[in-house]
């Protein structure tokens, strides 16, 4: 009897590993790995989600689907938690203004040349960044126009999606400076490491909101490695084509 329930539990074991198999599992028909089905898609045709650090007057978190400090993709709205393993391809520095109810009102893509501008901003695009009211520091109020570290990575988890970007700029600046010099240290290719974003409750003198924390975790495995350098390969020659789905979360004291 005993053995009976044995072979019954071994089955039901199976079955439960076969659907988390099936679902957890890409399936993937393309030449040299990819996806089939993209063949005329360009690169800029594509937004690519962003790691985003969930504040507490983000969508979600006011939704009750998420707490403040929880990470998740700007996307798909997908919940990761209060952190994830992550691969940063490479880097590429853009620019971004918001406003309060109207959100993105000024970009650069390049870091250089304003590309896009609404409203009274419009009068910009064209102008080089230096140009632009509040594009530096005055004193100790930091630019309004702020320099965004754009990291595309591959989540641990998730290796074989397609990447998110972990956009990193004003109060988390410091944190993509700290991953920067990390990344350089190792003296390896950027996507030859694994790195582990957390985040941590600040109070400040505005009021309260998450902040990223990065930790050193692991070198890559051969595999991630390739997975790596094929979306290296891919991503990097045209990364002022790359459209990051760029937001602000909103923080409690805006």
């Amino acid at each position: 009897m005993e053995e009976n329930k044995d072979v019954a539990r071994q089955e039901e074991n199976k079955d439960v590993a076969r659907q988390e198999e099936s679902v957890i599992a890409p399936r993937i028909s393309g030449e040299k790995g990819m996806p089939a089905g993209f063949d005329e898609v360009e690169e800029g045709d594509i937004k690519m989600p962003r790691l985003a650090i969930l504040q507490g007057l983000s969508q979600v978190v006011v939704d009750g689907k998420a707490t403040m400090g929880d990470l998740g993709n700007s996307l798909t709205k997908e919940v990761y938690g209060k952190e994830v393993d992550f691969i940063p391809i490479f880097m590429f520095k853009t620019r971004a203004q918001f406003e309060l109810e109207k959100g993105l009102v000024m970009m650069s893509r390049d870091n250089k040349t304003v590309t896009m501008g609404v409203d009274e901003y419009e009068q910009y695009i064209g102008k080089d960044v230096e140009e632009v009211p509040g594009s530096s520091w005055n004193g100790q109020e930091p630019p309004m126009f702020s320099v965004v570290y754009n990291f595309p990575s591959l989540l641990v988890n998730n290796i074989k999606q397609f990447p998110v970007s972990l956009s990193l700029m004003k109060t988390a600046v410091k944190a993509a400076k700290e991953l920067l010099s990390m990344a350089r240290f190792s003296g390896e290719d950027m996507f030859g490491r694994v790195y582990t974003l957390k985040t941590k409750i600040v109070k400040g003198k505005k009021g309260t909101y998450a902040v990223p924390s990065l930790e050193f975790k692991r070198r890559c495995t051969d595999e991630e490695y390739a997975i790596g350098r094929k979306y290296f390969d891919s991503l990097y020659h045209r990364r002022s084509d790359i459209e990051v789905e760029l937001g602000e979360e909103k923080t409690t004291d805006e």
